[in-house]
C-alpha cells in the first residue's frame, strides 16, 4: 500500500544525513535547466548521498513498482522530512457519471521507504530526460550492498523484487491489447468479447461457418505450414457496409480464441500514425506470436506515408510466423491494390452485405426474444417478419437503432400517459393515422414512395394468406411506433446519402469497439513522443502489461502512457489520494 503524511516507525536504511545533502537539492539543480540527459546527473547524484547503495534504475511502465504496492503486495511510505517532494495538486474526474471526483497529485520526485516481504529499500521516482528528449518515469531503487556485492553490481534482493513484480504483471491474461499510438492493455473490452456469441451473429450460415472455422484452422495448422514449406501467417479482409456485422464477428472470434486450451492473445490497433508506430505494432506482434492482429478501419492506418512500411513490416524479412491478421473497413475501393491484391498480406476478402430479408427477419427474432419477459409490450412472432419488410436496406446498425428508438418512444410514452389527467397518452401517433391504405387508387409516385419507405412486403397486394392485414397489425403498439421510428431513419439515410453525393461530411456509423475513434495525423504529440522514448529505452524483450488500482486499462512493456486509475493532462497523471 502507499500512504503519505508523516513517517511512522521505520527504520531507514541509509537515509540522508545533513552533512551530505537532500537529494532534491540536486534534482532541482539539474532539472531546473534544459539538459541532454538528467538520468546521468541525477544517478551521479544519488550516488553522492548515499555511497554505500546499489543503484538500479527502472522504467515505471516497465515495471511499476508504486502499482504493485497499491495493491497490497508491498508498502511505500513517502518521505517528507528527509527529501522534498515535487507534486502537482489537481482534481481527479470521475469515472463514470453521477460519481463523485476526488482530489489528488501528480508526482514528479519523491522519495520513498519501501517494504517488500522482510526486505527495505528506498526509492526514489523521478521524471528525468533522456537524450534530452520528453521526460520519462524513472524508479531508483536503492539497497545496501549484501556480502558478495559492490556499488557498482546488480543487486539480488532488488532484482528479486523486480522479477516478482514481473510475474504479478504477467499474471492476468484477463486483458486484450490495445494500440492507439501506443500500447496499452483494456480489461473492458476483454470483458466485452466475452459477452459475444457466434448465437447473436446473424449472418449467412455458411459464411458464419467459414469464419467460425477461418481462424481456429489456422492456429491449429502450424505443422501444415511447416510440411508444405510456406510461412505460418495469414491476413484476411472484412468488408462492407457500416453496421452489417464485422465487429460483432470480430469480437466472437476473439473470444472464441480466448476460451482455447491454449489461449491466443487479440492485439486491437485502432490508429498508427508514423512508420515508427507501424514499427511497435508488429515489433510487439513478433514477441507476442501466435496471436490475432486486427486492423479497425484499415484504410486510415495504411496511408501514403506509412503505406511502404507497412508492407515491409507485413511481408518483408522479418519473421512473422504465427501471426494472423484481421482487417476491416467500409471502403474496400479506397485500399491500396498492393494491400487488397497482394496474396502474401491479406489473401482472403469477406464481405459483409446489407442483411437479407431473411437475416433482417432473424434480427427482429432476436429482439423479440430479448423482450421476452417484458409483460408490457405484446410482440407476436408474425410481426418479425413484418417489421423486417419495413426495413429494407437497412443495416444491422440502422435496425437496431429503431429497436432502441421504439422501446425509448414506448417507454416515454406510458410516462406521459402516467401523468396526464384525461389518462390518455398522446406520444404515440394514433392507429389511424399509420393506417396503410391499399395500393389501389394511389398514382404510380406515390406507390413508389411507400415502396421505398416500407418495403414491398407490406405494400404487395397479392399477400400470401397468412400474412397479417394492416389492421391486425395496428392493434399492436411496438408495431406502430416501429413504423413512424422506421420513417425518421429512412429520412436519416436519405440526408446521408445526399451529404455523400455533395461531398460533406457525415460522420457515418462507427463499428469501433469503443467511442475512443483513431487519432488524426498531424505533429507529433508529446504522448507519442513519450511512447517512442519508452520503446528505446525498455529492454527490447520485454512484454509487460501495468496494472494500476483500476485494471481497466494499463500501458505495456514500457512502450505508452500509464492509463490506470485517475486522470491525465496531457502525460501527466493525477493519482487520487488514499
Amino acid at each position: 500500500m502507499i500512504t503519505s503524511g508523516e513517517p511512522e516507525p521505520f527504520e531507514v536504511i541509509g537515509s540522508a544525513s545533513a552533512s551530505t545533502g537532500r537529494v532534491f537539492d540536486n534534482y532541482k539543480n539539474i532539472y531546473g535547466a534544459p539538459l541532454a540527459d538528467s538520468d546521468i546527473q541525477l544517478t551521479e547524484a544519488l550516488r553522492n548521498c548515499y555511497p554505500e547503495h546499489i543503484i538500479t534504475a527502472v522504467v515505471a511502465n516497465n515495471c511499476d513498482l508504486l502499482a504493485y504496492a497499491a495493491e497490497g503486495y508491498a508498502s511505500a511510505k513517502i518521505d517528507t522530512i528527509n527529501d522534498t517532494p515535487v507534486r502537482w495538486r489537481g482534481y481527479v474526474y470521475p469515472s463514470r457519471r453521477g460519481q463523485s471526483g476526488r482530489l489528488g497529485d501528480a508526482t514528479r520526485f519523491a522519495k520513498y521507504n519501501y517494504k517488500w516481504l522482510t526486505e527495505e529499500f528506498i526509492l526514489y521516482q523521478a521524471r528525468v530526460r533522456v537524450d534530452g528528449n520528453y521526460p520519462v518515469m524513472i524508479y531508483y531503487v536503492l539497497r545496501k550492498a549484501d556480502n558478495g556485492e559492490t556499488i557498482n553490481s546488480r543487486s539480488k534482493i532488488t532484482d528479486n523484487l523486480i522479477k516478482s513484480v514481473g510475474e504479478w504483471l504477467m499474471a492476468d491474461d484477463k486483458l486484450v491489447y490495445v494500440y492507439d499510438n501506443y500500447w496499452t492493455t483494456s480489461r473492458a473490452l476483454w470483458e466485452e468479447v466475452q459477452k459475444a456469441d457466434w448465437d447473436d451473429v446473424i449472418l449467412d450460415e455458411g459464411m458464419k461457418k467459414v469464419l467460425q472455422d477461418l481462424v481456429g484452422r489456422f492456429f491449429d495448422s502450424k505443422s501444415v505450414y511447416e510440411e508444405a514449406g510456406v510461412p505460418w501467417k495469414r491476413g484476411v479482409i472484412f468488408h462492407g457496409p457500416a453496421g452489417n456485422g464485422k465487429t460483432i464477428s470480430l469480437k466472437a472470434i476473439m473470444h472464441t480464441l480466448s476460451v482455447r486450451k491454449d489461449p491466443i492473445p487479440s492485439l486491437y490497433v485502432k490508429a498508427a500514425d508514423y512508420t515508427w508506430n507501424i514499427h511497435e505494432v508488429f515489433a510487439f506482434a513478433r514477441e507476442m506470436s501466435p496471436c490475432l492482429v486486427i486492423f479497425e478501419d484499415i484504410d486510415t492506418i495504411v496511408t501514403d506515408k506509412t503505406r511502404s512500411y507497412f508492407f515491409n513490416e507485413a511481408d518483408g524479412l522479418e519473421q512473422n510466423d504465427g501471426i494472423m491478421m484481421i482487417a476491416s473497413t467500409n471502403h474496400l475501393d479506397k485500399l491500396d491494390p498492393g494491400l487488397s491484391h497482394r496474396p502474401s498480406r491479406f489473401d482472403r476478402k469477406y464481405l459483409f452485405p446489407q442483411p437479407s430479408l431473411e437475416e433482417r427477419t432473424l434480427y427482429c427474432e432476436f429482439w423479440r426474444h430479448k423482450l421476452r419477459n417484458k409483460t408490457t409490450i405484446e410482440f407476436p412472432d408474425f410481426l418479425c417478419k413484418a417489421m423486417a419488410g419495413i426495413m429494407t436496406e437497412f443495416s444491422f446498425a440502422y435496425m437496431k437503432e429503431a429497436f432502441i428508438a421504439t422501446l425509448l418512444t414506448i417507454a416515454g410514452s406510458r410516462t406521459e400517459e402516467v401523468g396526464n389527467e384525461d389518462g390518455v397518452a398522446d406520444a404515440v401517433i394514433p392507429a389511424e393515422q399509420l393506417r396503410l391504405r391499399p395500393l389501389e387508387g394511389r398514382n404510380q409516385t406515390e406507390t413508389d414512395n411507400l415502396k421505398a419507405m416500407f418495403g414491398e412486403y407490406m405494400m404487395s397486394v397479392d399477400r400470401h394468406p397468412e400474412q397479417p392485414r394492416e389492421d391486425d397489425l395496428e392493434k399492436y403498439e411496438i408495431w406502430r411506433v416501429m413504423v413512424e421510428q422506421v420513417k425518421i431513419l429512412r429520412d436519416d439515410m436519405a440526408g446521408h446519402t445526399s451529404a455523400r453525393r455533395t461531398g460533406q461530411s457525415t460522420g457515418g456509423q462507427s463499428e469501433a469497439f469503443d467511442h475512443a475513434g483513431p487519432s488524426t495525423a498531424g505533429e507529433l504529440s508529446q504522448a507519442q513522443v513519450e511512447s517512442h522514448d519508452r520503446q528505446r529505452i525498455a529492454q527490447p524483450n520485454v512484454r509487460l502489461p501495468l496494472r494500476g488500482r483500476e485494471p481497466q486499462r494499463h500501458a505495456v512493456r514500457g512502450a505508452g502512457r500509464f492509463l490506470g486509475s485517475g486522470s491525465s493532462f496531457g502525460s501527466v497523471r493525477f493519482v487520487p489520494d488514499a
